[in-house]
């Protein structure tokens, strides 16, 4: 009788122990931080798998695309503007996701910490929720030798293991929306795990959100001077700099289109031609093709093809215009702020506005230039960063003026 309660207790020890086993592992087949792969999943959805393979074009629009540029000979004053930071060593146009991790590998700035793989793989996600946020300041080539098989975004990202099912991976979202008003959807949620301004916290190198005060480039800049943040000093004027990121998100909210309630993948996300349930993972502009134009916009927009392009082109221009225009005359601003400080003309309260003013005003240049819509997807709120830099500026210049400078 004993020897049968033993076995008896084995066999109910096995069972629980396989259901624990099943337990954790998604329905899918993949075990609870296991990372399903974009392969994975190509011949159970092969439209989709075509799609996502299709971010591997490299081509532009007039005024944006992924064709890879680079910034710092298209546009030279940028040297200026991040003198003595990692991009002014290089800066080149953002690829397509799938290049997402190659480009931060072979890229040529400095690598602060692993967190700089925040965006650019799962793999790293999963392994600050396993060993917590001290993964952030891992040596970047340290992470990469001890995790050989990193891939670059895919499924994970946005499904986890569940396909159909959007997900936030990215806790640094999770923990910024809580100063979002109202309720985001979640396909902006998605995209806005990585389409968003950030910092990287000093001593962990830990990607924060500056979302505490607002999502505008004034309640940014009331954030980064709360906690006295730089992301460097500049060198010639002593400035205590910010680098704006990319920050889609921040700039499409209550745009139009936001207010629309249209989302990030009501464009940039249409259906595949033919079938009205499954959407491309092709994310790219819908300037780039007929059938891009054809799902994305013309669902509301009845004009022909070139009218529509030339209509959000017109949007684009005159952003462009006056993101060049005012990026000349703070180039002006910094080179004079520059020759003053050199020669130790301007000292006290009158230095420390003028550098102050070189910090707020090329964040909100920089707000505009480095987001990828060129624009489009907030044009007032562009025009307006625009304007309020320049005025900046102008007020800079009439100080430094006073000063023969």
């Amino acid at each position: 009788m004993k020897r049968s309660k033993v076995i008896g207790g084995v066999v109910v020890i096995v069972i629980l122990t396989a259901i624990g086993i099943y337990l954790a592992t998604s329905k899918t087949g993949f075990k609870e931080g296991e990372i399903s792969r974009i392969e994975d999943w190509k011949d159970d959805y092969p439209l989709i798998y075509e799609s996502y393979m299709d971010n591997a074009d490299m081509s532009k629009t007039t005024y944006g695309g992924s064709e890879p540029i680079d910034y710092l000979k298209e546009h030279p004053n940028l040297k200026t503007f991040y003198d003595g930071y990692g991009f002014s060593i290089e800066y080149l146009r953002a690829r397509g996701h799938v290049y997402a991790l190659d480009d931060v590998i072979n890229t040529a700035r400095p690598k602060p910490g692993a967190s700089c793989l925040s965006c650019k793989t799962a793999d790293f996600t999963v392994a600050v929720e396993e060993d917590g946020v001290t993964v952030n300041k891992i040596d970047f080539q340290e992470f990469l030798e001890d995790h050989p098989q990193t891939s670059t975004i895919n499924c994970y990202d946005c499904h986890r293991n569940e396909p159909g099912k959007i997900e936030v991976t990215r806790a640094h979202l999770t923990k910024a929306l809580a100063y979002v008003e109202g309720e985001e959807s979640p396909n902006n949620q998605v995209c806005a795990q990585c389409h968003v301004e950030y910092y990287l916290e000093p001593v962990n190198k830990e990607v924060v959100l500056p979302w505490k005060d607002g999502i505008d480039t004034d309640d940014m800049l009331v954030y980064y001077d709360e906690i006295n943040f730089g992301d460097w000093q500049h060198p010639t004027t002593g400035a205590n700099l910010l680098k704006a990121q990319h920050p889609e998100f921040e700039t499409f909210k209550d745009s139009i289109h936001d207010r629309a309630m249209l989302t990030c993948t009501s464009c940039h996300m249409p259906e595949i031609l033919g079938d009205n349930e499954i959407k491309s993972h092709h994310w790219t502009s819908p300037l780039k093709s007929k059938e891009g134009l054809a799902s994305a916009c013309a669902t509301c927009h009845w004009e022909s093809n070139e009218d529509l392009i030339e209509r959000v082109e017109g949007v684009q221009e005159k952003v462009f215009i006056k993101t060049n225009e005012v990026s000349n005359e703070l180039n002006d601003f910094i080179e004079r702020l520059s020759s003053a400080v050199a020669d130790d003309a301007v000292k006290g309260n009158d230095l420390e506005e003028l550098q102050d003013i070189h910090r707020r005003a090329q964040f909100k240049w920089d707000f505009v230039f480095v987001e990828n819509s060129e624009g489009f997807h907030n044009s007032q709120k562009a025009h307006q960063n625009l304007d309020e830099a320049r005025e900046l500026v102008k007020e800079g210049i009439e100080l430094i003026e006073k000063y023969g400078y």
